[in-house]
């Protein structure tokens, strides 16, 4: 699980129900530097990339 020690949540200003899509597919080669896991990715119906959520991917 990723944790940044930067973060301090504040609350929400805005939330409202939204209609995407959602690809899962599999990314890896199996090796220890690459592995093999679901990818989800979140899309607009016009085919924009909005979102992805790559379980080995740590941003900093």
């Amino acid at each position: 699980m990723c944790q940044s020690k930067n973060v301090r949540p504040r609350g929400t200003d805005s939330a409202k129900v939204i209609q995407v899509i959602e690809t899962i597919s599999i990314r890896g080669i199996g090796t220890d530097t690459d592995p093999v896991r679901a990818v989800k990715q979140f899309w607009n119906f016009e085919g924009k990339l909005l979102a992805e959520s790559d379980p080995f991917i740590c941003e900093e």
